[in-house]
């Protein structure tokens, strides 16, 4: 009699301790994707504050340049160099920015740029199959995303679409 009762708080217990390892796994690969999506917004600030400065066309900023022009915050790990260095950007000869991955994240960060973006339209995915970009709340958005044509963006990366002010 005592075995079964033993046996069945063990196995309670492993339940519970299951259960609350799976939601913690759940909770840290949450934060994966928000830390993800802040960086590329991040990025994407300190790439328009660089345009800002530097009115060029046709080209693109690298990490190093935009840490030191200071548009990127020194404190970050994008400019210390101790980040995986994904993002990637491009201003086209009309002056819009493209900041895109150079690599597909481990984790989707669309539907987390989204809300970071305040459900902007300018949010979405590139597709090999599309010239447009592919929005998850606006579906295809008719805004053409032949400028990253060449750049070697890779299919599902995620786009954040930039003017400068």
């Amino acid at each position: 009699m005592w075995n079964i009762a033993v046996l069945a708080v063990m196995l309670a217990v492993a339940g519970a301790y299951a259960t609350r390892s799976l939601q913690t796994g759940d909770r840290l690969q949450h934060q994966a994707v928000i830390s993800l999506a802040r960086e590329m917004a991040m990025y994407r600030e300190a790439v328009i504050r660089y345009f800002e400065i530097y009115d060029i066309h046709d080209a693109s900023v690298s990490y190093a340049t935009l840490a030191a022009s200071g548009a990127l915050p020194g404190w970050t790990r994008m400019a210390q160099g101790t980040s995986s260095a994904i993002w990637n950007n491009y201003r086209d000869a009309a002056g819009i920015i493209y900041i895109y991955a150079s690599s597909l994240p481990a984790q989707n960060i669309v539907g987390e740029l989204v809300g970071v973006s305040h459900q902007s339209i300018l949010v979405g995915t590139y597709q090999a199959t599309a010239s447009t970009l592919q929005s998850p709340l606006f579906g295809d958005t008719n805004i053409p995303l032949s400028a990253l044509t060449g750049k070697s963006v890779p299919d599902g990366a995620p786009v954040w679409i930039a003017m400068t002010k």
